[in-house]
């Protein structure tokens, strides 16, 4: 299955996907050092977001949000690539400035259309996500 987006920022990645059904923030629940959602109680508490791609709804939160997902970058930690039902500015700037693919509006709802653990193509340069493989 393919899905036609708007791109965010251009690259290719291809990963096995990791969900939040809900808003993130890069500052306040990424742990750039490990990449590892640090938050007690969020639904990935513990979870690696490094190498996998990122399924979210939209970003929530600070503008120091980019600088950690560029830190998490420098440090092999950060999401391979990243695709949400609605980018906002801030998670937008965290994808450019860590040279991250990032989609988003997509025909389909990302959040229904893509399961955890599906391995996806991102083609941040065509706007697309391609699902390659089911769990």
């Amino acid at each position: 299955m393919r899905l036609k987006g708007r791109s965010i920022n251009p690259g290719k990645a291809e990963g096995e996907v990791i969900i939040c059904n809900g808003p993130f923030s890069m500052k306040g629940d990424l742990d750039p050092k490990s990449g590892k959602v640090n938050v007690k109680g969020h639904p990935l508490e513990g979870k690696s977001l490094a190498g996998k791609i990122f399924v979210f709804t939209t970003g929530r939160g600070s503008s120091v949000g980019p600088y950690i997902v560029y830190e998490a970058k420098k440090a092999g930690m950060a999401p391979a690539a990243m695709i949400c039902q609605e980018c906002e500015p801030i998670i937008a700037l965290g994808a450019i400035m860590a040279d991250i693919p990032m989609v988003d509006r997509l025909d389909k709802d990302p959040l229904v259309a893509i399961k955890p653990g599906d391995r996806v193509r991102v083609d941040g340069d065509a706007g697309t996500v391609e699902i390659i493989q089911r769990d």
